[in-house]
């Protein structure tokens, strides 16, 4: 990823974001890539190249509180609905005005989510990795979300969150910082059951164990989304989780009218199977009732799927977006025939 692609913009809620920017060529469409917990728009290093190979415009900022985009702790600056205008004041600043795609993996799926919420007509297309589409549920809290998944799962699948909504987690992850980080990306089954459940970091941490990465994950991969996180620390990051264990979230949800839950533009969800957190069968069975044109690609991998199987994403993502740069060429170049 060329440091010179990168641009600093602010944002009408006068934040300053990071954004790695390359212009599309001829009429391909514009793909904006949103990243997840732990990381950076580094996350998206395999599709960038890729797909600017292809000649695709690329945006990929540094999310709020992440990389080089400021980190402040005011928990309500995190909310959903202020981050996805956010993401349409930079499309704004930056001149992207049509056929822009979001693509969201882990949190990034819930600013996708609320784009298309908010800003639906601003989108050709909506894509989703790992985490599908989540339509607002202003009725439902975090207690009833982590009881009502636990009992269809067998176990807790996002009891993790209230850890990381804890105001001492920062410090608490830099005494077993080496545990933490080993735990986070091992994806061994045990571990993770463990981790995903009320009180697992409590209990995992202190044993200071260090679990083997996945081949796919070897430790240099990690090292530049870990020193943004070593520089400032995990304070502004967890201001994700504390929005979503809080009111915040509900408050957030309300503000959606229930006519624009449903997603009417088309969507691509990029499952995987091997998640143990981000359950595919949640999603298979609450995407369809509100996403009409829903292509699902299910993936043998783990979270970290673009990473893992990013030769597969990448050639199904541009089949799938291909199809509707095409079009959007017959409809800029129609008039001319």
């Amino acid at each position: 990823m060329d440091p010179k692609s990168y641009c600093l913009v602010k944002t009408n809620r006068n934040l300053q974001y990071n954004v790695f920017h390359v212009k599309a060529k001829g009429c391909k469409p514009t793909l904006v890539f949103l990243h997840g917990f732990p990381n950076s728009s580094y996350d998206w290093r395999y599709q960038i190249k890729f797909f600017t190979d292809q000649g695709y415009g690329v945006v990929a900022p540094d999310l709020l509180g992440y990389g080089g985009t400021d980190k402040p702790l005011d928990t309500a600056l995190y909310k959903a609905s202020g981050i996805a205008q956010d993401v349409v004041d930079i499309l704004d600043r930056i001149g992207v005005t049509g056929d822009a795609i979001p693509i969201g993996h882990d949190w990034g799926s819930k600013i996708v989510s609320r784009l298309a919420n908010d800003h639906q007509d601003r989108f050709a297309a909506f894509g989703f990795l790992a985490v599908g589409y989540g339509a607002p549920n202003p009725t439902l809290s975090y207690k009833d979300f982590v009881a009502s998944t636990a009992k269809v799962f067998g176990r807790e699948l996002f009891g993790y969150w209230a850890f990381f909504s804890e105001d001492d987690a920062p410090a608490v992850v830099t005494k077993y910082y080496d545990a933490f980080w080993d735990g986070l990306f091992a994806f061994e089954p045990e571990t993770v059951k463990l981790l995903a459940a009320t009180g697992g970091f409590d209990a995992y941490l202190p044993k200071n164990l260090s679990v083997p990465l996945p081949a796919f994950l070897p430790p240099a991969v990690c090292l530049p989304n870990n020193s943004c996180i070593d520089q400032t620390g995990l304070s502004a990051p967890f201001n994700w989780y504390k929005v979503v264990t809080s009111d915040l979230d509900r408050e957030d949800a309300a503000l959606v009218p229930k006519e624009n839950y449903k997603i009417n533009k088309p969507v691509f969800y990029g499952a995987a199977l091997n998640d143990m957190v981000a359950v595919s069968a949640l999603f298979y069975a609450t995407m369809p009732p509100y996403v009409p044109q829903l292509t699902i690609q299910n993936y043998t991998a783990s979270h970290w799927v673009q990473w893992e199987k990013r030769d597969e994403v990448n050639q199904d993502i541009n089949a799938w977006v291909g199809t509707l740069g095409l079009a959007a060429c017959a409809a800029k170049f129609a008039r001319f025939i």
